[in-house]
C-alpha cells in the first residue's frame, strides 16, 4: 500500500471518529479535543470536501438533537423533585398562559404629503454629499438637446 493511501486511510478513520463524537457531544471544539485533531483540520477538511460538510451538519443535528433530550430528561427529573426554576423554565415555554406576554396597540397611517421648503432643501443638501448627485447631474445632460 502507498503512502499515500495509508494517509487518505488514516485520515478517513479519524473523520469516522469525529462525526461519531460530533453526534454525542455537539461542538467541533470538544470533538476534535476528545479524538485528537486540531479545529484547523476539520475545517480543512470541510472546505475540502461538500460531502463531509453535509455529514458534518448532520452529525451536528443528531448530536443536537440528543442533548435536547438529555437536557429535558434532566428538566423533568428537577420538575419531579420540585424545583421551582424548572416548573417555571418549562411552563413559561409550553404553557401560552404562564409564557412572557407583549401587548402591542396602536395605528400605522401613511400620508402623501408634499414636503416643505426646508425639507426640500436638506434632500438637496444630502443628494450633494452623496454619489447619487453625479447620477443626477448626468441624466439631465443626457435630457439637455
Amino acid at each position: 500500500m502507498s503512502r499515500k493511501d495509508t494517509i487518505k486511510q488514516r485520515q478517513n478513520k479519524l473523520k469516522e471518529a469525529f462525526l461519531t463524537q460530533l453526534k454525542r457531544s455537539p461542538t467541533i471544539e470538544t470533538s476534535c479535543q476528545k479524538i485528537g485533531i486540531a479545529r484547523a483540520t476539520v475545517y480543512r477538511w470541510i472546505t475540502a470536501s461538500e460531502k463531509f460538510e453535509r455529514q458534518v451538519d448532520k452529525a451536528l443535528h443528531e448530536g443536537r438533537t440528543f442533548m435536547s433530550d438529555i437536557a429535558e430528561n434532566q428538566l423533568f427529573s428537577l420538575i419531579s423533585d420540585k424545583k421551582i426554576e424548572a416548573i417555571r423554565l418549562f411552563l413559561s415555554t409550553h404553557n401560552p398562559r404562564y409564557s412572557n406576554k407583549l401587548e402591542l396597540s396602536g395605528s400605522v397611517a401613511a400620508k402623501d404629503e408634499k414636503l416643505t421648503k426646508e425639507q426640500k432643501k436638506l434632500i438637496r443638501a444630502a443628494l450633494k454629499l452623496s454619489s447619487l448627485n453625479k447620477h443626477e447631474n448626468k441624466s439631465r445632460k443626457n435630457k439637455q438637446p
